[in-house]
């Protein structure tokens, strides 16, 4: 009889496992038509006008990720950058006889399903039913940050799953036995791609573990960086430490009111549901004046009908995310590291960055995990209908601006 009912669990569990693994096929096809299929629709052009789509610079980062020798001058902020995306990219261009920019867009899609799978598992392990943890996963993957971030070479993709692991793994340490090295691995990947998301690597140290342990791990990851940027100079011969950050000064936001309502409009809005764009000029280093795209004095929701919709679905359950963070009684060490991450990258972009949407990718899935945690608790119902609902809103205004854009793009490419 025991036997049984174990065979009878096993048989349960198996069928669980492969309804998960089918909804995560599902939701790797829809990041890929997202990433790959929509990057297509991409003018060449881009490569070649600098800053113009939203102050990215993709010719900077596609050549780091295919260029060796090229000047990989940003390194004093994505440390690792080069060292652990040209390998994989040279290999796809030698193995499948692809161009540089294929080569790029296949690693970048490649990188939004290792996201995506993050993001679902993640949800999955905290203890949200399928239906919740796809619903929450889709959100993620047409929010605003993944349909214009996962479509070009940037840097953010890398960063941003590498913050979802910091969250994984405090997940999973909850289900199984982890050993410190991996906690190491963790922050190393956090600090490799943006010096400034080791705030999770280091987060995810100090709520997890003693003091003592904690500063081992930390110092052991910054050690291991150390180490692998030294490897990296001997393999690409133009890159600069991550010491030198003096010339950062020129991204920081004046100490104005209005600025920091830009950036907080941009950062819980903006990542989800895509405003209405503007073309502004911006004066660059060398006194050249240039054209860029930008949506930091947007209102939210003003993309679109669709966008005012979604703005005002995404509001309530943002507002049910926040009171879950605080008194949901499940998953605290989640919630304590996810509430200090989201903290610390809000208070970093009320100081840094011109444009808050360009880093939006950073800390739209911590916002879609946030909203997520609601389903934890007795508004479960109630966060599920507006995440329904949001999602047909979102998507038609998100993919409406993500084609206007485009249009945009392609106007200037053809004059």
């Amino acid at each position: 009889m025991e036997s049984q009912e174990i065979t009878t669990t096993k048989i349960v569990v198996m069928q669980e496992i492969r309804h998960d693994l089918l909804t995560l096929m599902f939701l790797i096809a829809l990041i890929t038509l997202v990433s790959y299929q929509f990057s297509q629709y991409i003018d060449d052009f881009i490569y070649h006008k600098s800053d113009f789509w939203f102050d990215t610079d993709v010719l900077r980062v596609t050549n780091d990720m295919t260029n060796r020798f090229g000047n990989h001058w940003r390194t004093n902020v994505h440390p690792l950058f080069p060292l652990m995306t040209y390998p994989p990219t040279k290999a796809l261009r030698i193995i499948f006889q692809l161009t540089p920019a294929e080569s790029v867009r296949t690693i970048i899609t490649i990188v939004a399903s290792l996201w995506i799978s993050a993001l679902f598992i993640l949800l999955r392990l905290i203890g949200c039913r399928r239906i919740d943890a796809t619903l929450f996963s889709i959100l993620g993957a047409m929010s605003a940050a993944s349909v214009f971030w996962f479509t070009v070479p940037e840097t953010f993709s890398f960063g941003s799953l590498s913050i979802l692991l910091s969250l994984g793994i405090i997940v999973l340490a909850q289900h199984r036995k982890i050993s410190s090295f991996w906690y190491v691995i963790v922050s190393v990947l956090t600090f490799s791609f943006t010096i400034t998301n080791w705030m999770a690597g280091i987060i995810m140290a100090f709520v997890k573990f003693s003091r003592k342990r904690a500063l081992i791990i930390t110092a052991s990851a910054f050690c291991a960086v150390v180490l692998l940027w030294t490897i990296q100079s001997h393999f690409f011969p133009k890159v600069l430490l991550f010491h030198k950050i003096s010339g950062e000064k020129r991204y920081m936001l004046p100490p104005k009111f209005s600025d920091r309502v830009h950036v907080a409009r941009s950062f819980v809005f903006h990542s989800i549901v895509m405003p209405a764009f503007k073309l502004q000029e911006k004066v660059k280093d060398n006194d050249k004046v240039i054209t860029i795209m930008t949506t930091q004095s947007s209102s939210p929701g003003s993309g679109s009908v669709w966008g005012v919709i979604a703005v005002g679905l995404w509001t309530p359950l943002f507002g049910l995310g926040l009171w879950s963070l605080f008194f949901s009684g499940r998953n605290r060490q989640l919630r304590i590291v996810l509430g200090l991450i989201l903290l610390g990258q809000f208070v970093l972009h009320l100081m840094y960055g011109t444009e808050t949407f360009l880093y939006s990718l950073h800390f739209a899935p911590l916002l879609v995990i946030l909203a997520a945690l609601s389903t934890q608790t007795r508004v479960r119902l109630i966060a599920l209908t507006l995440t329904g609902i949001l999602l047909v809103f979102l998507i038609l205004n998100n993919i409406m601006q993500f084609n206007r854009a485009v249009d945009v793009l392609h106007s200037l490419a053809t004059k």
